[in-house]
């Protein structure tokens, strides 16, 4: 039960994180800053809960230095990808397209193993298929939309790929993985920040919800490995399937996001197709 609470917890943190990004893009605020935050303070608690730095020779002797960079990249990559995308599209309709990665990593892996795609697994994804059109229905501009949609689906496949290839450093301790790979996106999000050349002095509230922001992502992510570690990764992912359903419910009361009825049926038929195939997952796992 306590487990349960846990990644409940995890996914309540992440969405309060990802529905403030439209009210920090409100400030002025870059993106490059509100990312800055949202790696800098989780690394800092991966210091803190490892109680450790960084063991160089440890992860070359494991022969993990080439994963780690790779992950380090797609975190970056898939972050950016994310909060670019809700210029363009409501944050809730983003987070709902972010959740299909399920069904891309399935996908993944089949190609990988070779295996061959039944009818369910077809089904499934043209279910998918046909959920992003609808959501590209809205009532705003058809370029917008697109775009934004793009962006989401990228960051969709960036976060499938990370899953795809987290279990290639398991040797790692889950906040041993999030320390190596916040640090690098941390300082290259500043870097950026600074050569748009923002003054830190103007942002006054930006700057404070921004360290809010990211505090609540650290914090999330602090449950999240604890779920892990008590819950089980599959168990903990299924259950972080409320978080887009936070996060919608989050964005229709503070930003009175128009989201149109058949925008409505897309993002059952998306949660449905990606539920489904995560299940499935799970049960495969578990006979395995």
């Amino acid at each position: 039960m306590f487990a349960i609470r846990f990644a409940i917890l995890s996914a309540l943190f992440y969405a309060l994180n990802v529905s403030m990004v439209p009210m920090v893009y409100s400030f002025g605020v870059s993106a490059f800053l509100f990312l800055f935050f949202r790696f800098g303070t989780t690394f800092l608690l991966s210091l803190f809960v490892t109680k450790s730095l960084f063991s160089f020779t440890d992860i070359k002797e494991k022969g993990l230095v080439g994963w780690l960079i790779l992950l380090t990249i797609l975190f970056g990559i898939q972050s950016w990808l994310f909060v670019e995308a809700v210029k363009y599209i409501p944050v809730a309709i983003a987070s709902i397209v972010l959740f299909t990665y399920p069904l891309i990593t399935y996908l993944m892996q089949s190609h990988s193993k070779n295996k061959n795609l039944d009818f369910n697994t077809i089904l499934m994804f043209f279910l998918a298929i046909i959920g992003m059109a609808l959501l590209s229905q809205g009532s705003g501009e058809i370029h917008s939309l697109t775009i934004g949609l793009g962006l989401a689906l990228l960051s969709s496949l960036s976060y499938a790929a990370i899953m795809h290839f987290t279990p290639k450093v398991t040797d790692l301790r889950n906040w041993d993985i999030v320390k190596y790979t916040t640090l690098f996106p941390a300082l290259c999000f500043l870097s950026l920040f600074l050569y748009e050349g923002s003054d830190l002095l103007s942002l006054n509230q930006g700057f404070l919800w921004c360290f809010v922001a990211g505090t609540l992502f650290a914090i999330g992510m602090y449950f999240y490995c604890t779920s892990i570690k008590k819950y089980g990764p599959t168990r903990t992912a299924n259950v972080l399937y409320c978080e887009p359903i936070i996060v919608l419910a989050i964005s229709s009361i503070a930003y009175t996001d128009n989201i149109s009825p058949i925008q409505y049926v897309g993002i059952a038929l998306v949660g449905i197709a990606s539920i489904t195939i995560e299940r499935r997952q799970s049960r495969q796992k578990y006979i395995s």
